[in-house]
């Protein structure tokens, strides 16, 4: 099915209006997932509507609820979870007529292709709403669901709102709000890392720390898998890595005003900031929080998912998702945003800056950076100021592009 098939049959049939649409679409282009599920985000289906009508679009069935409760052992054992994995595909049964499996693309001949190749059967494939396919996964195959898939900031609102009348003085309100969430208490550097970011964080730290010490090394090692918690690579193993040459920003700037979905424009973006900086990040503005979605340098590829602040938060980056105003200053020696640049590793900069991204006045997106323990050049602040509104402007476009294709 076309990504853009979903919101021309809900038009068409006066499921939704035109302006619905595009209101879910620009959602869809700022937040990224799938157009479903910010329909569901909006309100405007609920995830059984969403079924239905995929199925409907598509023409392909919705798996049977038992299935969907239990999957079958067999077919689970026969699809490699790291397939399952890269392709979102949820074995369900076994057969004679082949493995069936749920997909978000059932219409996909290479995922097939990929499937019926690793379990040497046919595919009989399902269509899946992407929220109940993720939720799936995470319950049968063990594959984490991404942060914003676990509607996290959804649920800190609710228990924000709803501890912030109770009585727990006793308790700091992150363990309050941890606590109400069944989410074990912080340890130290925890602050603002969801579990499996911290967890996968100390197996790469442990894994490094061992072939340091000439232990056996990773199956693979990925040289932009940097590590947090301040520590750095050792140089045997950055060593034998042969660079590429990096594209002129002219590239970049054209791959950015081109990028067909928020990953890709996220991607240049942090590419065309690190040449004015030693670390940039960016951030989602959200339901109420400020969400990390990507980093690049010095380790931040792998420091920035996971971050949470809520927006009305005592906190620099709240503060200008709230105002639209940029920040330039030393980085906070406490409170909530000395435990985000903890988390980031980036506690020991000069000075950051954090600089806003807005679409027809809404703030959508945060741009982080930092020069290290240099101070932020004025020319590199006015970089970062037209990088955003060229971010900015790649969202326009992909919002129009997107109109357009239904």
């Amino acid at each position: 099915m076309p990504e853009f098939g979903l919101g021309a049959y809900l038009v068409d049939r006066g499921i939704l209006s035109r302006e619905q649409l595009e209101q879910a679409l620009q959602s869809q282009v700022v937040y990224g997932a799938r157009l479903g599920t910010n329909l569901v985000e909006l309100g405007f289906l609920s995830l059984d509507d969403v079924a239905v009508h995929l199925a409907a679009c598509t023409g392909f069935p919705l798996p049977p609820k038992e299935w969907l409760e239990a999957p079958d052992e067999m077919a689970v054992a026969a699809l490699p979870r790291e397939l399952a994995e890269r392709h979102a595909a949820l074995p369900l049964r076994v057969d004679a007529a082949g493995l069936h499996v749920a997909l978000l693309d059932p219409e996909g001949e290479r995922v097939h292709g990929a499937i019926s190749r690793a379990v040497r059967r046919p595919v009989r494939p399902y269509v899946l709403p992407e929220l109940r396919l993720r939720y799936a996964l995470e319950r049968h195959l063990g594959i984490p669901r991404p942060v914003r898939f676990m509607n996290v900031a959804r649920r800190l609102e609710r228990v924000r709102r709803r501890v912030a009348v109770e009585d727990h003085a006793s308790l700091p309100e992150e363990a309050r709000l941890r606590a109400e969430l069944g989410i074990r208490p912080l340890g130290a550097g925890e602050d603002l890392i969801d579990e499996s970011s911290f967890a996968a964080l100390h197996q790469r730290l442990a894994a490094a720390r061992e072939q340091a010490a000439g232990g056996p090394p990773p199956a693979a090692h990925d040289p932009s898998d940097e590590l947090l918690l301040d520590e750095e690579l050792p140089e045997e193993l950055e060593a034998g890595a042969t660079p590429e040459p990096e594209p002129d920003a002219f590239a970049l700037e054209e791959e950015l005003a081109g990028a067909g979905d928020r990953e890709a424009a996220a991607s240049v973006a942090l590419a065309l900031a690190r040449r004015h900086v030693a670390a940039a990040a960016l951030f989602v503005v959200h339901r109420g929080m400020v969400m990390g979605l990507a980093g690049a340098g010095q380790g931040l590829e792998s420091h920035v998912e996971g971050i949470l602040v809520p927006v009305d938060s005592d906190s620099v980056f709240a503060g200008v998702a709230q105002s639209g105003e940029a920040f330039r200053g030393p980085p906070p020696k406490s409170g909530i945003d000395a435990r985000v640049l903890r988390a980031l590793g980036r506690a020991e900069a000069r000075e950051l800056a954090v600089v806003p991204i807005a679409i027809r006045g809404r703030v959508v997106n945060l741009l982080y950076a930092d020069d290290g323990t240099r101070p932020l050049a004025e020319t590199s602040l006015g970089a970062l100021r037209a990088l955003a509104a060229c971010v900015a402007r790649a969202y326009e476009t992909l919002i129009v592009r997107r109109k357009q294709a239904t």
